[in-house]
């Protein structure tokens, strides 16, 4: 546990730098994904960017949402506070799709396979956020006598929960490193079968994410809320991704929801028909004025050198 780094007189909280650390892992990964291998049009990716930043911003609401929803029903009256990384998924996930449909009109029909492609960059992001939990002293585990057992500094939560000797807490396991070890695995895994899996991601992430997190909510002892039953609000919020993922995956193979796919088949040849706009500095449309030119040519009015002049002109100011 680190809360605050202190270097070169500057104090640097440590939570926050890994949270950076992780808005710029994403960001990275969009750049060599979408902007070098996707290739789409600026306008395209512009408007990708844009709603990449309300997937963010639908992330967090959702997060405190449902993290206040739970801890009100587990204490009897309303109460906000907190953040739960599944609830935020289960309102982020919606915010993309929607986003990359209505306002990404290339896209169209094609949301759930494009914002696969950043799901990557989203699990890597969320591996570092994980760090940082590890460093602020939250989302720690119970107590053990096993190897992995790690001993919170006098002072942490973790330690007046479990005191231990000395002020400190009693060894506990470090659920916040085993998960971020998991996500960077499950990066790893993505990158290195992009070709064969890309457009599978959300599913599978929502499957394989849900799984481990069910599994290690059996190990976690900080206080998370509570809800019906032996299990906690994040295994039942687990549930519902697998569920998910699952119908996803089989939606996107063809298997399942039909008239839906048959939907956005239409809707694909729709967005293929659909021009690019690209606007030089000047807002004026280029790709407008070379199909102008292009009719000028046609018409005889200006010759095939001057069309190749003006069309190499505009060109570089794309």
């Amino acid at each position: 546990m680190l809360p605050v780094l202190h270097i070169f007189g500057f104090h640097v909280p440590m939570y926050s730098l890994m949270t950076f650390l992780g808005v710029v892992a994403y960001a990275v990964t969009y750049y060599c994904i979408i902007e070098r291998g996707k290739k789409l049009d600026r306008v395209s990716s512009n408007r990708f960017i844009f709603v990449s930043i309300l997937g963010v911003i639908a992330l967090y609401v959702f997060a405190y949402l449902f993290n206040s929803l739970y801890h009100s029903i587990e204490q009897g009256e309303i109460v906000f506070g907190g953040i739960t990384w599944l609830g935020g998924v289960v309102g982020c996930i919606p915010a993309m799709l929607l986003g990359i449909h209505f306002l990404v009109p290339k896209a169209k029909g094609n949301a759930v396979e494009l914002f696969s492609l950043v799901i990557p960059g989203l699990v890597l992001g969320h591996a570092f956020g994980r760090m940082g939990c590890f460093f602020g002293g939250c989302c720690f585990g119970g107590v053990t006598d096993g190897p992995f057992g790690v001993v919170f500094p006098a002072g942490s939560h973790a330690a007046q929960m479990y005191p231990g000797e000395n002020g400190a807490s009693l060894p506990l396991y470090p659920t916040q490193l085993f998960e971020a070890c998991f996500e960077f695995l499950l990066f790893l895994i993505m990158i290195i079968f992009r070709k064969k899996i890309s457009k599978y991601n959300l599913g599978i992430y929502a499957i394989a994410y849900s799984v481990f997190r069910f599994c290690i909510e059996f190990l976690r002892g900080d206080d998370r809320g509570s809800l019906a039953g032996v299990l906690s609000p994040s295994q039942w919020t687990s549930i519902l991704l697998i569920i998910f993922g699952v119908l996803l995956i089989l939606f996107q193979k063809g298997f399942s929801f039909k008239k839906l796919l048959a939907k956005c088949e239409s809707w694909r040849e729709i967005a293929k028909k659909t021009p690019v706009t690209i606007m030089n500095k000047k807002g004026v449309d280029n790709v407008a004025m070379i199909r102008e030119l292009q009719q000028l040519r046609n018409e005889g009015i200006i010759t095939e050198e001057e069309f190749n002049s003006k069309k190499a002109d505009i060109l570089k100011r794309m």
